[in-house]
């Protein structure tokens, strides 16, 4: 099930979720609940219906090892990212990178070496039109 970038949505445990899942390649209930349970400790219970919820969502998918279900993803991070972000833009920013990027300077949310890598990324695109 393909999902259109503007269709993605996930709540902060849900992309707790999927990171433990991207970063591991898969994962058990158990191997995520290890993971996220460092801080904020939510119920094996609560990680369980999640994943479930994100399978059903077309997010995650599994298979069974001996009766234990291990989950891997069903859509790659930087789909999940482009995704988010464009429903930021729209939803925030009238659409614009101009005004997201404005809007992370005027915070002071970008360093000098950032400033650098992303002139690098704007040099790279024009030579390649």
């Amino acid at each position: 099930m393909k999902k259109k970038l503007s269709e993605i949505r996930l709540g902060r445990l849900e992309l707790r979720i999927m990171n433990v899942v991207w970063d591991k390649g898969q994962a058990t209930v158990h191997d995520v609940k290890d993971v996220i349970s460092r801080g904020r400790k939510p119920a094996y219970s609560t990680i369980l219906t999640m994943m479930r919820k994100l399978e059903a969502k077309g997010y995650l998918a599994h298979d069974v090892d001996d009766r234990t279900y291990v989950y891997r993803a069903a859509i790659s991070r930087q789909t999940v990212r482009h995704g988010v972000l464009g429903d930021l833009l729209d939803r925030l920013f009238e659409g614009s990178p101009l005004l997201l990027l404005n809007n992370l300077v005027e915070q002071d949310l970008i360093s000098e070496e950032e400033v650098r890598e992303i002139r690098k990324l704007i040099g790279k695109r024009r030579k390649k039109k």
